[in-house]
């Protein structure tokens, strides 16, 4: 089934719909790490690094 799943995608009824739309346009779905902000914001938790360069400005380095 897995190969099946794979190769075709998920069988209509088995499809997993998602629970929202983070910040960058990305859906989430349950289960998965997401970071609200201060202002509601929805970010997933792959994209926080993203989000804090593009958005809030910060720079990351080495000291």
């Amino acid at each position: 089934m897995i190969t099946q799943i794979e190769r075709t995608g998920y069988p209509t009824g088995m499809q997993v719909e998602p629970e929202g739309v983070d910040y960058f346009g990305n859906e989430y779905f349950a289960g998965e790490e997401i970071i609200i902000t201060e202002d509601n914001e929805v970010v997933r938790l792959e994209s926080l690094e993203d989000y804090l360069i593009e958005v809030m400005g910060v720079r990351f380095t080495k000291a």
